[in-house]
């Protein structure tokens, strides 16, 4: 029995050590573009999710969408959109993709103004990068997730 706690005390520790983030925090893929997914994609990266950064992106927003939130808020969500922007008064309309982090407590999908046709929208928050790309989880994860299965397998 001393050997099963052992195993679990060291796998707990490695997960502390190796994924020191909160468990409030959320790593989402972060990208825009005029172009297309595939030049948003090129531009991409992951982010991990702070008030600080989400509160600077909706500031930027906020002329074209009102109800996104600016603050201090803990729970973060990923989001997906495509959008047609009409960026220059009628001028004619540009096809916007991104990528990003945003408050749970924000429908991020809904409150744009009409010069922003919103095409599609998804939000979540299940797991880390839940917003698309190449990856679906933190690399740390499938480490931890080694580590286990070979304490368990030790155990026995």
């Amino acid at each position: 029995m001393n050997l099963l706690v052992t195993s679990t005390e060291i796998v707990v520790l490695l997960t502390i050590i190796i994924h020191p983030v909160p468990s409030s925090a959320l790593l989402c893929r972060q990208c825009f573009s005029l172009i297309s997914w595939e030049d948003c994609e090129r531009a991409t990266r992951d982010n991990l999710c702070t008030a600080q950064g989400v509160s600077a992106s909706h500031q930027g927003w906020l002329h074209d969408n009102p109800s996104l939130l600016v603050g201090n808020h803990s729970r973060f969500s990923c989001f997906k959109y495509v959008a047609l922007v009409n960026r220059h008064n009628d001028k004619g309309l540009v096809t916007a993709y991104g990528r990003g982090c945003t408050f749970a407590i924000n429908d991020f999908c809904e409150g744009w103004k009409p010069s922003v046709a919103v095409k599609s929208c998804n939000v979540c928050s299940d797991r880390d990068m839940c917003n698309g790309g190449f990856r679906n989880c933190h690399p740390s994860i499938g480490i931890v997730s080694l580590l286990l299965v070979s304490a368990l397998m030790y155990q026995q």
